[in-house]
Parts: structure tokens; sequence; C-alpha cells
């Protein structure tokens, strides 16, 4: 069995987990006809279907040698390393620059070809995120070394 169909089963598993907690949910008014339980209920319907559908969609692996460790896991190594980087570092250098540098990265290591098109999507991400939480909602994100006026 793949990781792929492993993924997918356990993931089925959590849906069919989170979809029977959520039945539990009760409104507390008469009047309302779709009830607290229909949002989770259809996140958690999505979420099964998208399993089954990774589940049919995963195939067994082509050799039987196998590609190596670093070949199977690097990405994800990488990818961890620079999450823990990035959250180490938000504080110090502040949203903007350190959440910028980590999607611009993410995507290059993700497969994006283009280094343009990886740091136009970081950068439009970065600014749109700190416009949402910064200005829109006002919750104070972390200015950094920099101090960007408020």
């Amino acid at each position: 069995m793949t990781a792929d169909r492993l993924a997918a089963i356990v993931i089925f598993v959590v849906a069919v987990l989170y979809i029977r907690e959520s039945s539990s949910f009760r409104g507390v008014t008469v009047a309302d006809v779709v009830g607290p339980s229909a949002y989770p209920m259809l996140i958690g319907g999505l979420m099964a279907a998208l399993a089954v559908v990774q589940f049919i969609r995963s195939r067994p692996p082509a050799s039987a040698a196998g590609p190596s460790f670093w070949t199977r896991h690097g990405r994800a190594l990488l990818l961890i390393g620079a999450l823990i980087a990035y959250t180490r570092l938000l504080e110090p250098i502040g949203f903007l620059i350190s959440t910028f540098v980590y999607l611009s990265l993410s995507h290059v290591w993700l497969g994006e070809r283009s280094w343009l098109r990886a740091v136009g999507i970081a950068l439009g991400v970065t600014l749109g995120l700190w416009f949402l939480f910064d200005r829109t909602l006002d919750l104070r994100l972390p200015a950094g070394i920099f101090g960007f006026p408020r």
C-alpha cells in the first residue's frame, strides 16, 4: 500500500469521525432551519470525498527499487525546517520580510519553475495577509527590525 493510499484512509476516518461529532450539534432556536452542524458536516463530507478521490487516483510505485530516502522525503524535510525557521524569525525580522522569504522559497521548493512567478505570488499573498490582519482586522503583526510605520 502506498503512502498516498494510507493517508487517504486516515483522512477518510478522520472525516467520518468529524461528521459524527458535528451531527451532535444542536441549534438553540426553532427558526434556525440549517442548524449549527450544517457547515461542519459539509466540510467533513468534502474531506471524505476528497480522501476517496485521493485513494482512487494514487498508484502503486512503478519500480521495485524505489527512490532514495532524500528523494522521497527531502523536500518535506526542507519545508519543515523552513517552517521552523520562519516561526523563529517572525518576531525579530517581522511579518512582511519573513513571510515573503518563506513563501518565495516554498514555492520554488514545491516545483514552481519561475522565480519571478514565485516572488510575485509570495509578494501578493504576503501583502494580502498583512492588509487583512493588520489593517482590516486590526490584529497587530510583528513589525521586526525595520518597524514599518503604522
